[in-house]
């Protein structure tokens, strides 16, 4: 029988912001709908009344997101506060391209502040080894991964490096096991890389005059920059390092794979395409800058008034 809770994701996306200090081409958060941000206390009364709705059903997964989340490090705080309230959370995670970690407020790390808060992970943005490279693809001069990867670890604060593959960045199966090394002499969990999404535009009347071009724009580069995973995949199987996949969930069209290297350290490869979702099976939810909630990334016809 179909009923809410088996169509529930395992996860919200919590996103407290737009604006982002990186302009990285293939971002899909500049591709996809922007929803406008509302008043500070509209967006926590939203994120109580529909993180309470989604933890009721199940939900366990709280995913902190933007935008770049440290440029509104105050919001963050007041929603990690109310996550706090749930005390059997499996994950409360924050996706962060790290330019802003190492930033003191009121005497301590913007990275300490969020673990006192209840900040359990970190998604950590590093799209390349070289640093240089890695600055290039964010558009902006940013601390050394060494450094923030060293801060987290002194204070306990778990994290992994996320990528995208795409040119000048990670291209070769050799740039992705480098990479791999690069992370775990960082001291990483583990590593997250990703095929430059797929975006199908299927609401471009949710966008204005002045977002489509810009959403134009970021097709485009991930046209022209993208890196196709499959010679990859097909040779890190063939050296055995294959572990187990998952295609699809919930109408997304999702393919992640894990793999392990010889020494037993995981690293996860995933393709994913988004705009073709139907609404109707919540592949996503997301709590936007407005408060609204979505079950996708699309527009407002994929808006939800409550679960």
């Amino acid at each position: 029988m179909d009923t809410l809770e088996s169509r529930i994701p395992e996860q919200i996306d919590i996103m407290v912001n737009e604006k982002c200090n990186a302009r990285c081409g293939m971002c899909i958060q500049e591709i996809t709908y922007k929803s406008g941000s509302d008043s500070e206390d509209d967006f926590i009364d939203a994120v109580q009344n529909h993180f309470r709705g989604f933890y009721e059903l199940g939900g366990r997964k709280v995913i902190i997101t933007g935008g770049e989340p440290t440029l509104r490090p105050a919001r963050v705080e007041k929603v990690l506060q109310e996550l706090a309230k749930y005390e059997d959370l499996e994950l409360v995670a924050m996706y962060t391209n790290g330019s802003r970690l190492l930033k003191e407020r009121d005497g301590e790390s913007i990275a300490q502040r969020l673990l006192n808060a209840g900040l359990q992970f970190v998604n950590l943005s590093v799209h390349h080894y070289n640093v240089d490279k890695n600055n290039a693809v964010f558009g902006i001069e940013k601390d050394d991964p060494h450094d923030v990867s060293a801060h987290l670890r002194k204070i306990g604060l778990p994290f992994r490096y996320c990528a995208t593959l795409q040119h000048g960045g990670l291209e070769t199966i050799g740039d992705v096991l480098r990479y791999v090394d690069f992370a775990k002499q960082n001291g990483v969990v583990d590593v997250y890389l990703r095929q430059m999404f797929e975006v199908q535009l299927v609401d471009t009347g949710s966008l204005s005059p002045k977002r489509l071009p810009v959403v134009k724009r970021g097709i485009e580069y991930t046209q022209q920059n993208f890196v196709d995973v499959t010679p990859i995949v097909e040779e890190l199987a063939e050296r055995n390092y294959f572990v187990d996949e998952n295609r699809e969930f919930q109408g997304r069209k999702k393919h992640e794979t894990r793999y392990r290297t010889p020494d037993g350290f995981n690293f996860f490869i995933s393709t994913l395409e988004i705009g073709t979702e139907n609404v109707k099976e919540l592949p996503y939810l997301v709590i936007m800058p407005n408060g609204g909630l979505y079950s996708t990334w699309m527009g407002e016809t994929s808006r939800i008034e409550s679960l």
